[in-house]
């Protein structure tokens, strides 16, 4: 046991510390690639799948908030908003009273 105690008074007071804790199976073709990874970053196997997770987190959620569309598909929805029809009123109402699925904040 080393003199340093990994979870400290200090830890506990720290916001951004991290003390959730996440437990995965994976083969040991996928730790030797993940570690392969980590240690070309310079990063410990923890971080680097901490960073990676978080990374297709956002780029997930993200894919599920912002659309990109062509310059005819971006006039016809345009086109919709200046001129509403009742159906798409009511579906707007209907959507914005439901709660988001991304955190707050976001």
């Amino acid at each position: 046991m080393s003199g340093r105690m990994p979870y400290t008074r200090e830890m506990a007071s720290n916001p951004t510390t991290k003390t959730r804790r996440i437990e995965i199976r994976i083969t040991e073709e996928e730790r030797a690639l993940e570690q392969a990874a980590a240690t070309v970053n310079g990063e410990t196997l923890s971080e680097f799948v901490r960073r990676a997770a978080h990374h297709e987190a956002e780029r997930t959620l993200a894919e599920r908030s912002r659309y990109a569309v062509d310059d005819e598909a971006a006039q016809r929805f345009l086109a919709a908003l200046e001129a509403p029809s009742t159906d798409a009123e009511w579906g707007l109402r209907r959507l914005i009273e439901k709660p988001s699925i991304l955190p707050p904040g976001a």
